[in-house]
């Protein structure tokens, strides 16, 4: 599971955005379920869970309608902490900030992947 994690890290993460904005990646206690987020443009998060990488970057919109305002100067979303996580699926909490005319607001949202597709709270 730890090569398959890596080697995902490798290939699809960015290194740019990684020294840019530096958010740890956040494991489950027993390091079976890892979720991270590379920000660049936009945001791209991911949970790997039970050897299936889900793309969970929608996350980031549900957090945004939450703030209700469409125009952003900057956005930036990662994972926070794990929730739980098993044979069914796993769940982590994802917070973005967003700045508006130099204000930052700040809403969280769980993401919840299970068989490999995202569900959600």
């Amino acid at each position: 599971m730890i090569q398959h994690i890596s080697l995902f890290l490798a290939i699809f993460a960015n290194p740019a955005a990684a020294i840019e904005q530096s958010y740890p990646l956040v494991w489950s206690p027993d390091k079976t379920a890892v979720a991270f987020c590379a920000n660049d443009a936009a945001s791209a998060c991911y949970i790997i869970c039970n050897d299936k990488v889900t793309n969970v970057s929608e996350v980031e919109k549900a957090n945004l309608g939450k703030i209700g305002h469409y125009q952003y100067d900057k956005v930036v979303t990662y994972p926070i902490s794990w929730e739980s996580n098993g044979n069914l699926g796993c769940m982590f909490w994802f917070q973005t900030h967003a700045w508006i005319d130099g204000q930052r607001h700040t809403v969280k949202e769980p993401a919840t992947v299970s068989s490999g597709e995202y569900r959600g709270r």
